[in-house]
């Protein structure tokens, strides 16, 4: 064939159409094929067309072959795409199962074990509340006459001693008052000068003998006398009048009642005072002096710990305004009755629980410290010394009244042993469950010997469970109920 007919050659018009992957449907155009007869067999079975049976000529050959081959090529990617779309399939279903596997799996009977340990220490048992810090004792300083402040002798903080002179108080009315009392007694004093004067003449001339000795002289004696009785008592009027103004217009020192410190003041030199003023004004008292010698705290404490108080008891006591000060002290009263707050329950009768005052004595406070601080008390209301402990997480009880522990005795498996205890007593974290078995003989001789010891493995939760004893919810040596 020649090259010009190749060019038009309807074969390759066909190829030309076909490509790698049709993305459509196309309307192919079939060429018209030639047969040629071909004498030589193995000419016409390699030549051979379509159906085998009519042999093609050498370039309508090679572009049958080239069409089997491109139909070859789209079979075996039909295939691939088949087989990885199985192979997904295959995968999620696998998956599926697996989980399902495992899903459907009975859980096991092991659990991780929560454990914790018998302590062997001292126990206490602690009421935490707060109060504000009390001078053990306090006296407002009220002056009893009015006037004008004159001096002031101290500030505030200040130690002062008894009788120590604290401010003074002018008031010219006493000092006139003063005046005149004096000036009235010493009048009566020189009355009765004169009437004893009178007395002791009266009586040299009743010593000289006379006819009547009932007149004259003798009568000027008795009328003397009564002069003089009338003249005494007149003195020791003004006497007493002349002492009653000195003793108001002294008043006009103040000095302090008692030994402390001030913790008030409020006077200033040139206020005003007025008889009535009663130490206090607007912004408190005039002057106050409190004994810091000694402190006290009163706090509140809830009726259900209210019982274990005692007088003598100690605390410790510390200040939020002082982190590093820590004090002690002792309890040295016990309210009788509810305080008004704590005792009245609201409309629903919803209230809090009654509380009861509580009087905490500090002996030695520190000099730091002030009145109207807030003071943190943790009262200690019951103390045991070298006793064994069991955490309360680990303490049980079937009935609330009698309780038990699980004691370890397979440290691999958890596998507990039911104990018996006797609690002795208990708070929020511990419960004493006896004494060590050395303790000494004189050492809480009341208390029973503990049938655990320190550092004894106790089983809270967890551990080996035999099915049918998680079937049953019961606790025995070979494991334990989750509670």
């Amino acid at each position: 064939m020649s090259d010009t007919n190749r060019e038009n050659d309807p074969m390759d018009e066909f190829l030309s159409t076909l490509g790698d992957e049709p993305q459509e449907t196309k309307v192919l155009r079939v060429p018209e094929v030639i047969p040629t007869i071909q004498d030589d067999a193995a000419n016409t079975e390699s030549n051979a067309g379509p159906d085998g049976q009519t042999p093609l000529e050498g370039s309508d050959a090679e572009a049958y072959a080239a069409l089997k081959a491109k139909r070859a090529e789209r079979r075996r990617k039909k295939l691939m795409r088949r087989g990885i779309v199985i192979g997904v399939a295959a995968v999620v279903i696998g998956g599926g199962a697996i989980a399902i596997n495992i899903l459907g799996k009975e859980p096991e009977q092991m659990m991780e074990a929560v454990t914790d340990f018998a302590v062997q220490g001292d126990f206490e048992t602690i009421v935490d509340a707060k109060g504000t810090l009390q001078p053990l004792s306090a006296t407002v300083i009220t002056p009893e006459v009015g006037g004008q402040i004159e001096s002031v002798n101290v500030v505030a903080g200040q130690t002062v001693k008894e009788g120590d002179v604290l401010m003074t108080i002018k008031n010219p009315e006493l000092d006139r008052a003063v005046a005149e009392a004096d000036r009235a007694l010493r009048q009566a004093r020189a009355d009765l000068a004169a009437a004893q004067q009178a007395l002791a003449e009266a009586k040299q001339l009743a010593s000289q003998p006379t006819a009547n000795p009932m007149a004259g002289p003798a009568g000027d004696v008795a009328g003397a006398q009564q002069a003089v009785n009338a003249a005494q008592v007149a003195v020791e009027s003004a006497q007493a009048s002349y002492n009653d103004a000195a003793a108001k217009a002294a008043l006009r020192t103040v000095k302090a009642p008692a030994a402390g410190s001030i913790v008030a003041m409020n006077a200033q030199v040139g206020a005003d005072l007025g008889e009535s003023l009663g130490g206090a004004g607007t912004n408190g008292p005039l002057m106050q002096i409190a004994d810091l010698s000694k402190m006290k705290v009163t706090i509140q404490v809830e009726e259900e710990d209210i019982a274990s108080v005692a007088v003598d008891q100690t605390a410790t006591i510390s200040c939020p305004a002082f982190p590093d000060l820590s004090m002690t002290g002792r309890v040295t009263g016990i309210a009788s009755i509810a305080s008004g707050d704590g005792a009245q329950m609201s409309y629903d009768g919803m209230g809090g629980s009654p509380t009861f005052a509580v009087d905490i004595m500090i002996d030695a406070p520190d000099p730091r410290l002030k009145p109207g601080m807030t003071a943190e008390v943790s009262l200690t209301t019951q103390k045991l010394e070298n006793v064994v402990m069991v955490p309360m997480t680990a303490l049980l009880t079937d009935d609330g009244e009698t309780y038990y522990v699980n004691l370890e005795t397979d440290p691999e498996t958890h596998a507990t042993e039911r104990l018996d205890v006797r609690v002795v007593a208990k708070n929020d974290d511990y419960a004493v469950v006896g004494k060590p078995a050395d303790a000494p003989a004189d050492q809480n001789s009341d208390m029973p010997e503990s049938p655990l010891s320190d550092s004894d493995v106790l089983v809270i939760a967890g551990g080996a469970m035999p099915e049918d004893e998680m079937m049953d919810g019961g606790a025995s040596s070979g494991g334990m109920e989750v509670r």
